[in-house]
């Protein structure tokens, strides 16, 4: 997909918006992470973990949603959920995924020394949070993630791009 081809589906208006908080979300995600992770070209999964407390050092991590996978690798997803009530801070939630998900994957990384791919999934990934992740570089995946599809308009760790859900 190209970035004009991108940057016209990030403008387009929510097609499908989840019904629920943010921990629904998370867990309509964890019933769908296998398709998820299978889309993004990902290792089979080997065990997933929801919310899970992480000692290190003194102090504790709690990803949203940290799955294993066959090859030793990690992928943490940082779940962000548009808060109804005042949709226009949903870039700002966004943009505050990115430091905790950047802590979550160094504390991983040297905690396990294997390989961990990070990811923010939302249901409505904004064109403004496009443009800082394009503009910065960021090591992390975006993926919009709906009833009928799941979109990836930026991929910190190359592959795919975009592509339909199943079922």
């Amino acid at each position: 997909m190209d970035k004009e081809t991108i940057i016209h589906e990030l403008k387009c208006p929510l097609r499908y918006e989840f019904v629920g908080n943010e921990k629904r979300f998370e867990e309509n995600i964890v019933e769908n992470i296998d398709l998820i992770c299978m889309g993004l070209g990902l290792p089979e999964i080997a065990k997933i973990g929801e919310q899970k407390m992480i000692k290190v050092d003194g102090f504790f991590i709690r990803p949203d949603i940290i799955v294993r996978h066959v090859d030793g690798s990690m992928t943490v997803f940082g779940v962000k959920k548009v808060n109804e009530k005042y949709p226009a801070t949903g870039p700002a939630n966004q943009m505050t995924a990115v430091g905790q998900l950047l802590l979550y994957g160094n504390v991983l990384s040297a905690k396990t020394d294997g390989k961990v791919r990070l990811a923010l999934i939302d249901n409505k990934i904004y064109y403004r949070t496009y443009c800082a992740f394009v503009g910065n570089r960021l090591p992390i995946t975006l993926i919009d993630f709906q009833k009928d599809r799941v979109f990836v308009p930026y991929n910190g760790w190359g592959g795919v791009r975009g592509y339909p859900a199943a079922g």
